[in-house]
C-alpha cells in the first residue's frame, strides 16, 4: 500500500468515525406528546407546566417550543441526549410515556450509528438484583403435595389392577416427583420465566432501554435509567401478568376476515389510546356480536435496537368471556420434542390443576373444532385448536414451533405467576446530579491526562511530538466510533479505561521515537531511520500489548461482570485502536511528511538525537 492509499485510508476513517459519533455531538429533537384521553385545554397546560419544567431545570441544556399541530407537543433541540432525561420526561404531569419519541438522524438509520448509553453510575437510576427463593418455593409444593398424600398415591398405584388408571397414577407420581426435583437446570429455567414476567411488566411502564439480564443461574439483575424511586420499581416487578383463555369464533364465521381488511390501519396509528378506539370503532363497522370482540394477535420478532420484541400481526375475533384463567393451569408446563408426531416436532405440554382438570375437559368437549386462545394482558399470543376433547388434565399444543418458539410459549402459558418467589439481595439508585458530577469528573480526568500527555510530547519529541499528538486525538475519536457502533454501556470504569489507554497509546509512540533516535544516532538517513525506527518497534510494540490484551478479554469475558467487564471491555477496545492510530497513522503521516513533502530536517527532541544535527552526515 503506498502513502497516497494510507493517507486516503485515513481520510475515509476520520470521516466515517465522525458520522458514527455524530448522534452524539450533533443537535438532537425530542418530540414530547401528552395524553389523547386529556382534553385540548388539559394538555395546553400540561405543556405549559413542561416549559416550566425545562426552564427550571434544563434551560442551558437544550431549547424548545410548545406546537400544536397537527397536534399540542413540545419539541426539545440539544446534543447527548440520555435514556434517563426521556424517562425524565416521560414522568411529567400529562405527558404519554410511551409517545416521548428521539427523531433519528440519517446517520442511525443509514450507518448503524447509536447515541453513547451511559451506565447508571453515570446518568442516574436504580439497579436491582432479584434473587430466586427456591426454598420458599419447595416449602410451597410440599404443602401443595403433602408426603402423606404422595405415599397414598404410591399405594394406590401399586394396588390398582386396571392398566389405564394404574399408568394415569404412575405418571401423576413422576408429575410430582419432576416439580419436587430442583435441579440446576429446573432453578435456571424458572429463573429465565420469572425473567420474562419482569421484563414485559416494565416494558409496559414506557421506561427506555431498561437492561434486564440474568446473573448466573439464579438472580435477574434489572437496571432502569432515570428511574430513582424504589418503590415504584418494586411496585411493577412484583406485579404479574394476567392470563386468559377465550374461544375463536365459531366454525364458519367470517369476522376475523372482515376485520383484517383494516388491519393496515391499525398498525399505522402511532399511540394505543388511537388503536384501542380504532378496533372500538370497527366492531361497530363490521356488526360484531356484543359477546364477540377483535383481538390482536402479537408475534415475537427480532428487533437489531431491542432484541426480541412483540409486534401486531393480525386481528382475531374471539368470544369476551373468558373461559379458562390462568389460574387453571399448574406449574407444569414445558417443551418438548415429539418424534412420533408427522413430521416430528417440537410442542407445548401442560397439565390442569384439579380445579381446571373439569372445567377444561366440559370446554374441550362441547368446542370440538374450534380455536382456544392464550391471551397475556389482552394481547393473543397462541391460538390453537381442538382437535378431541381432553379430559385427562393435560394437554398439548402443536403449530409446527421451532424449539425457541416452543419454549417461548411453555413461559407465556407460566406467566400468570411467577414461577419461583424472587427477594431483592441488592439496591442502587443513583441520583442524576451524582451521575452528571461523575461524568464532569470523569471528562475532567480525560482531558487533563490528556493535556499532561500533549504538553510532555511536544516539549521533549517536538516536531514528533505533534503528529503523535495528532494520533493520540484521533484515537480517542476512533475509541468513540467503536463505542457507538458496539452499542456499548459506558459505565465509570469504562472512562478509566479510557484513561488508562491514553497512557499506553503514548508508551507505543514512544517505543517508536526512541528507535528512530537510536537509528539517528548510527549516522541513518532520515528515512531510513524512520522506517528502520517502526520496523524495529512493531514487534516490541505488539508483544507488549498482546499481553494486556489477553487481560482485557479475560475481564470483557463471561469471567467477568459489572463494572469489570465495562472496563475491560474499553481496554480491548483501546489497544486495538491504539495500535491503528500508532502503526498506521502515525507512521503514515511521518512518512508524508518526509516522502511527500519532501522535508529533509524535522525535529525528534534535543541534543545529538535532532535529525537536524545529522544533516551533514546525510549529505556525505
Amino acid at each position: 500500500m503506498n502513502n497516497k492509499t494510507r493517507l486516503f485510508t485515513i481520510l475515509f476513517s476520520i470521516t466515517l468515525a465522525i458520522l458514527l459519533v455524530w448522534p452524539n455531538i450533533g443537535e438532537r429533537t425530542i418530540h414530547v406528546k401528552f395524553k389523547e384521553s386529556l382534553s385540548v385545554e388539559d394538555q395546553k397546560l400540561a405543556a405549559q407546566e413542561l416549559s416550566k419544567f425545562l426552564q427550571k431545570f434544563y434551560a442551558d441544556k437544550y431549547s424548545w417550543e410548545i406546537n400544536d399541530k397537527p397536534e399540542i407537543e413540545v419539541v426539545l433541540k440539544g446534543s447527548f441526549v440520555q435514556t434517563a432525561f426521556l424517562n425524565e420526561l416521560g414522568r411529567q404531569n400529562g405527558v404519554d410515556s410511551s409517545r416521548v419519541t428521539l427523531e433519528k438522524m440519517w446517520v442511525e438509520e443509514n450507518l448503524m450509528a447509536r447515541p453513547f448509553k451511559l451506565g447508571l453510575d453515570l446518568q442516574g437510576g436504580m439497579n436491582l438484583v432479584l434473587e430466586a427463593d427456591f426454598d420458599k418455593l419447595k416449602t410451597q409444593l410440599e404443602r401443595q403435595y403433602p408426603q402423606a398424600y404422595r405415599e397414598d398415591l404410591q399405594k394406590r398405584m401399586e394396588a390398582e389392577t386396571d392398566s389405564k388408571k394404574k399408568a394415569s397414577l404412575e405418571t401423576e407420581l413422576k408429575q410430582i416427583a419432576e416439580t419436587l426435583n430442583f435441579s440446576d437446570a429446573r432453578k435456571k429455567a424458572d429463573t429465565e420465566g420469572a425473567l420474562e414476567i419482569i421484563r414485559s411488566r416494565i416494558d409496559k411502564t414506557g421506561v427506555s432501554e431498561p437492561l434486564i439480564r440474568l446473573q448466573g443461574s439464579d438472580k435477574v439483575e434489572i437496571s432502569l435509567p432515570g428511574v430513582a424511586s424504589p418503590e415504584q420499581a418494586k411496585k411493577v416487578i412484583s406485579s404479574t401478568a394476567r392470563v386468559e383463555y377465550r374461544l375463536g369464533e365459531k366454525t364458519g364465521s367470517n369476522y376475523s376476515d372482515k376485520a383484517n381488511e383494516f388491519f393496515n390501519e391499525y398498525i399505522e396509528l402511532d399511540s394505543d389510546f388511537k388503536r384501542q378506539n380504532f378496533i372500538t370503532e370497527l366492531e361497530r363497522k363490521i356488526n360484531l356480536p356484543p359477546d364477540l370482540g377483535i383481538y390482536v394477535f402479537q408475534s415475537k420478532t427480532s428487533n437489531s435496537e431491542k432484541g426480541s420484541a412483540l409486534k401486531p400481526v393480525y386481528f382475531k375475533v374471539l368470544e369476551n368471556e373468558v373461559s379458562l384463567s390462568g389460574d387453571s393451569m399448574s406449574r407444569n408446563v414445558y417443551s418438548n420434542f415429539d418424534p412420533e408426531t408427522v413430521p416430528p416436532q417440537y410442542t407445548v405440554e401442560f397439565e390442569l390443576t384439579s380445579a381446571g382438570r373439569e372445567k377444561f375437559a366440559q370446554l374441550t368437549t362441547d368446542n370440538k373444532g374450534r380455536e382456544l386462545a392464550i391471551l397475556i394482558d389482552g394481547m393473543i399470543r397462541s391460538h390453537p385448536r381442538i382437535n378431541e376433547p381432553i379430559t385427562g388434565g393435560r394437554a398439548r399444543i402443536t403449530g409446527n414451533f421451532t424449539q425457541q418458539e416452543s419454549r417461548d410459549l411453555a413461559l407465556i402459558i407460566r406467566e400468570g405467576a411467577l414461577p419461583v418467589p424472587m427477594k431483592i439481595v441488592e439496591e442502587r439508585s443513583v441520583g442524576p446530579s451524582l451521575g452528571q458530577e461523575s461524568i464532569e469528573n470523569g471528562l475532567t480526568a480525560i482531558l487533563f491526562g490528556l493535556l499532561a500527555i500533549v504538553t510532555y510530547m511536544v516539549l521533549y519529541y517536538h516536531a514528533f511530538g505533534l503528529i503523535a499528538n495528532l494520533a493520540l486525538v484521533l484515537n480517542l475519536l476512533f475509541m468513540s466510533a467503536l463505542f457507538a457502533l458496539m452499542d456499548f454501556t459506558i459505565t465509570l470504569p469504562g472512562l478509566a479505561g479510557v484513561v488508562l489507554t491514553l497512557g499506553m497509546a503514548v508508551d507505543a509512540n514512544v517505543i517508536v521515537y526512541e528507535r528512530i533516535k537510536e537509528e539517528l544516532k548510527k549516522g541513518k538517513k532520515l528515512i531510513t531511520a524512520i522506517s528502520l525506527g517502526f520496523e524495529n518497534a512493531t514487534r516490541t510494540i505488539l508483544d507488549s500489548n498482546l499481553t494486556t490484551l489477553i487481560a482485557a478479554i479475560i475481564l470483557a469475558s463471561k469471567l467477568g461482570s459489572g463494572p469489570i467487564k465495562g472496563f475491560g471491555v474499553t481496554l480491548f477496545v483501546g489497544i486495538l485502536s491504539t495500535l491503528f492510530t500508532t502503526l498506521f497513522i502515525n507512521r503514515s503521516l511521518i512518512f508524508a511528511l518526509v516522502i511527500d513533502m519532501g522535508i529533509k530536517k524535522i525535529s525528534i527532541g534535543w541534543g545529538k538525537t535532532d535529525s537536524s544535527a545529522v544533516a551533514s552526515q546525510e549529505a556525505k
